[in-house]
């Protein structure tokens, strides 16, 4: 299934507010599927998703500018 890029430009921003709002977080602990881990496994899973999308976003990017030349 092809998404749009602004698609995945859009969930890497969500992404990257989240982690930012984590880092205000007072907690020790945030819930990651029904399980409670520490808070900097949180804060890095978010961040690495949020790197992906907008990796992914810059390689549609570049791979729809290259069908145009």
């Amino acid at each position: 299934m092809k998404f749009s890029k602004n698609f995945y430009l859009l969930i890497g921003v969500l992404f990257t507010i989240d982690f930012f709002y984590s880092l205000f977080d007072k907690r020790d602990t945030h819930e990651l599927f029904c399980w409670d881990v520490n808070i900097w496994i949180y804060r890095s899973y978010r961040f690495l998703i949020a790197i992906a999308f907008i990796k992914l976003y810059f390689h549609q990017k570049s791979l729809d500018s290259k069908k145009l030349t």
